[in-house]
């Protein structure tokens, strides 16, 4: 009877563990209401994640107008999850927790844009190239921070 109710114990945590997963915000605007900057730049860098995924649809459906306008909300929140962590005023070396968490997710993002850019044709490569290119800058910079600069 303790078997049975161990397994249902861990079905009913599994099942409460992926109802918590949070939808990204639906907007720029939403995100940046939110008071606590470590839910502020993390949801920052979901919306920027989840946005790749509207862009790929956008572009198979040939709405290259609405990718552009999605390819700069990308990079508004990418640029967001920077500025609010540099606002916390910490030191990126000496408190890593939140900065690392942010380098890691923007790699990601970084991966999955040079896919993207891949996959669309060479006519409007240029404009997820440009987006791509000043996530790649705000990323390094992040990771030269995190790592401690040489002076």
């Amino acid at each position: 009877m303790t078997g049975r109710r161990m397994f249902l114990f861990a079905a009913a945590s599994l099942c409460a563990a992926q109802s918590k997963k949070a939808k990204p915000p639906a907007d720029l605007a939403t995100i940046r209401a939110n008071p606590q900057p470590d839910a502020r730049y993390w949801a920052a860098l979901e919306f920027a994640n989840s946005l790749i995924d509207v862009l790929r649809k956008q572009y198979q459906e040939g709405k290259i107008e609405e990718m552009q306008k999605s390819l700069s909300d990308l990079q508004e929140a990418v640029q967001l999850c920077d500025d609010t962590l540099r606002a916390t005023g910490k030191n990126p070396s000496k408190s890593p927790k939140h900065f690392k968490k942010a380098e890691l997710k923007e790699r990601e993002i970084l991966r999955r844009l040079r896919t993207l850019e891949d996959e669309v044709s060479v006519e409007e490569r240029s404009i997820v190239t440009k987006v791509r290119t000043k996530v790649a800058e705000l990323h390094d910079e992040l990771l030269y921070d995190i790592m401690g600069r040489r002076k």
